[in-house]
């Protein structure tokens, strides 16, 4: 049974106890999924770029990892709430051993647990916590091309039931939601920004893609980091070229939550 691969937006932590559109399609894309015996998740919230050690990678190693709660000021029934989804070492050695074949320095960390990228939309995609989960670093010191190059070496587990899953935002101005007064224009580019995103993604202009801080418009407004968008890559290089949109809602004005399927 092959899986395809899916690029998400996790929107804010209150995702995990807000009822909202793209909560509900969460919970109808774990339903509408075939099943898969594991999962492989990229994440924006676990990036090694400021890791002071020589590896390239980290990849989750641990029987049974802890949920992390990873974020600050939010409701203190929040950081109750657990995840126990078993992690597959196993798997996690197989992958290991996939980048070490390109020569990319892997490290298995048996502690390392969810952070909020995987556990808040999985918890909605299957509640049951039951799939084990194997979580891949990105890495924003080596940017968009590494992170596609990650996703293709790990395109062949799609074959073994295994869903391959970015967890970030297509858009993601933290700054700009408190900012006073808001940019004039705001909603306009991030609208063109992700419009642009969709065109490449949908006519598989992967070079384009690959070069989007020169070529797509208002690329650092809509982020002025890049660890949201670069789980993108990965899931994209996981796929067949094929893409196709499958959700799109906006939160807070201005944060695009842009969901596609890549097969």
């Amino acid at each position: 049974m092959t899986q395809p691969a899916l690029f998400i937006s996790h929107g804010s932590p209150m995702m995990a106890v807000q009822q909202s559109a793209t909560s509900d399609f969460f919970t109808s894309l774990g339903q509408t999924l075939k099943t898969p015996s594991a999962i492989v998740i990229f994440s924006a919230h676990f990036d090694i770029a400021n890791d002071k050690t020589t590896h390239d990678i980290v990849i989750t190693a641990g029987n049974a990892p802890q949920t992390i709660h990873d974020f600050y000021n939010f409701p203190a029934h929040m950081y109750q709430i657990l995840y126990p989804a078993p992690g597959e070492p196993v798997l996690a050695n197989t992958i290991a051993q996939r980048f070490s074949t390109k020569g990319i320095k892997a490290v298995l960390d048996a502690k390392q647990g969810w952070d909020h990228g995987v556990w808040i939309p999985l918890r909605l995609m299957y509640p049951a916590a039951n799939i084990p989960i194997v979580q891949v670093s990105i890495n924003t010191r080596l940017g968009a091309k590494a992170m596609y190059e990650y996703g293709q070496l790990l395109a062949p587990l799609r074959d073994q039931n295994i869903l391959i899953i970015g967890s970030g935002g297509i858009s993601h101005n933290l700054p700009e939601i408190f900012k006073k007064p808001p940019t004039p224009n705001r909603v306009q580019m991030v609208n063109e920004f992700t419009q642009w995103v969709e065109k490449k993604l949908i006519t598989q202009n992967t070079q384009a893609l690959l070069n989007y801080l020169n070529e797509a418009p208002y690329a650092l407004f809509n982020h002025p980091t890049v660890e949201h968008f670069l789980p993108l890559f990965a899931a994209l290089g996981s796929g067949n070229g094929k893409a196709k949109k499958i959700h799109d809602d906006i939160e807070m004005d201005i944060l695009a939550l842009d969901a596609y399927k890549f097969y």
